[in-house]
């Protein structure tokens, strides 16, 4: 790996970085003609050199070409998945941005779809915003509700045996239906063959029938709790674990099965949402008291509940602009949570 740092904070201060990347292109070369061979055996593993892309040849030639190269798609999500977590990480680079990026390097709609169902679904601490995988399902719509119908999962997932590719599908199901507010519902009214599918849809009816008494006309806030108190912060497995359980506040993404970076604090009578979210932390306490830095509170609003550890800025909400009990509630359960005296 090649330290990347202080280029990474020159181009974020909007800096000309010209000089400073042709002193390094060299060891970027070597680095990208070697980087499949001895860097990827973790799939986890991201390489700030991929904020680069804009600005060192090496690296946009890699990623340009790179797309043709793989055999298995899992091996296309998992650069997606490491590309899009990289720049943010380095450049605070939406997901969307850098998606754009891959695509006019060779990514398709229909990969980027797989690739959100693929990270839901399997045990990851990387993640991915669910807005790429809305404005792709926009844009292929056919292959969107080919995947809701359950559709091409052999295709897309030949990594998995057939009895494991319903899960897949009832995340998309969830999704279309309750992040992208998809309005027909022939699909749930079925008679599917599979019973499974059956109750599946008859929960996501459930949910969508579900109706809030909307947080238009309640009260808002007048004095705002300082929620800048969870930025940063170090939040002990334990503790979180225990706090949440006890309050019932939801797990973002319960398909993850080893690792939670949520917890949201939700009314859906009001149709409000508010998540804690942090780096990842292992679901067991077994595994011992281990600690992770919080990323902060994020308020959202809902008409149907979908739940993710990744809470996009395009669904943000200001505290200030929720209904005040529902802001001093949060405030208090994640104070609890994280071991503040506000949860007092």
């Amino acid at each position: 790996m090649i330290d990347v740092s202080d280029i990474c904070s020159g181009i974020k201060r909007g800096e000309d970085v010209t000089e400073a990347v042709a002193k390094l292109e060299p060891k970027l070369k070597r680095f990208c003609e070697n980087r499949n061979n001895n860097v990827f055996m973790n799939e986890e593993t991201l390489c700030d050199e991929d904020a680069l892309y804009e600005v060192s040849p090496s690296v946009k030639t890699y990623w340009n070409t790179v797309y043709a190269t793989y055999q298995n798609p899992k091996d296309k999500y998992q650069a997606l998945l490491r590309f899009v977590n990289a720049r943010e990480r380095c450049l605070g680079v939406s997901h969307i941005k850098s998606v754009h990026i891959l695509k006019e390097c060779g990514w398709t709609a229909a990969d980027i779809m797989a690739a959100y169902i693929h990270n839901r679904v399997k045990t990851s601490r990387l993640l991915l915003s669910p807005d790429v995988a809305e404005e792709a399902a926009k844009e292929d719509w056919d292959t969107a509700l080919q995947l809701l119908e359950g559709k091409n999962y052999d295709i897309f997932f030949p990594f998995y045996h057939k009895s494991y590719q319903m899960c897949r599908q009832f995340e998309w199901i969830d999704f279309i239906y309750c992040y992208m507010g998809y309005n027909d519902k022939t699909f749930l009214m079925k008679s599917h063959k599979s019973k499974r599918l059956c109750k599946y849809c008859g929960e996501i009816l459930e949910k969508l029938a579900r109706t809030s008494i909307g947080a238009d006309n309640l009260p808002k806030i007048n004095e705002c709790p300082d929620f800048s108190v969870f930025q940063n912060i170090v939040l002990k497995q334990k503790r979180l674990m225990h706090s949440a359980a006890g309050q019932k506040l939801r797990n973002g993404n319960s398909q993850n099965g080893y690792y939670v970076m949520s917890f949201h604090f939700i009314d859906e009578q009001m149709g409000c949402g508010a998540a804690l979210c942090f780096e990842a932390l292992n679901k067991s306490p077994d595994y011992g008291d281990t600690s992770a830095k919080s990323k902060g509170v994020y308020f959202y609003r809902f008409n149907a509940l979908y739940l993710s550890d990744y809470i996009p800025e395009s669904r943000w909400q200001a505290a200030e602009d929720m209904p005040e009990e529902f802001v001093k509630k949060a405030y208090r359960a994640f104070s609890m949570a994280a071991g503040l005296d506000g949860g007092r």
